[in-house]
């Protein structure tokens, strides 16, 4: 499953679609675990029902704030670019030429690589259009993609450079 609204080009083909890092699972079950202190503590003990229920709230509108934007943030890989997409309501796309693409490395930070195959894929382009710079998902500098499935994006991206 990839975003729906990305501009391809005639005859374009997506080989892997994957998004940046949320873990929005254990902040979920923290939330719940909030909303369920909330109701046990009630009855007993009022205001340590209040403080649980007024962390849940605010907790809960912390996930839908950041998980919006995320939500909206792709890098989607074809048989000619890397694409990135980010953007809710100015909705943004930027892509590298493969052709253009003169060196990619992989890095897997420990222990976060080990949560939905994170990795940064950095990317590097040469020549007359060095400048190039695909600025979705930034880490740490322009051309810096921070996403889950990064193994397999970096092994698509290399195949699909490797001349058959």
């Amino acid at each position: 499953m990839g975003p729906r609204d990305v501009i391809l080009e005639p005859n374009e083909k997506v080989l892997m679609a994957t998004r940046p890092l949320f873990l929005w699972e254990p902040l979920a079950l923290l939330d719940i675990a909030l909303l369920v202190l909330s109701l046990f503590f009630t009855p007993i003990a009022p205001p340590l029902a209040l403080a649980a229920g007024a962390a849940f709230v605010l907790l809960t509108i912390w996930i839908i704030v950041k998980w919006i934007p995320w939500s909206a943030k792709w890098f989607v890989l074809t048989d000619r670019r890397v694409i990135a997409r980010w953007g809710v309501f100015n909705r943004n796309q930027t892509a590298l030429l493969l052709d253009r693409i003169q060196d990619a490395s992989l890095a897997r930070p420990f222990p976060l690589s080990l949560v939905r195959d994170y990795g940064v894929l950095r990317l590097e382009s040469a020549g007359e259009h060095a400048s190039e710079r695909i600025s979705g998902g930034m880490t740490g500098g322009p051309q810096e993609l921070a996403m889950t499935g990064a193994t397999g994006f970096y092994r698509a991206l290399t195949d699909a450079q490797t001349p058959t």
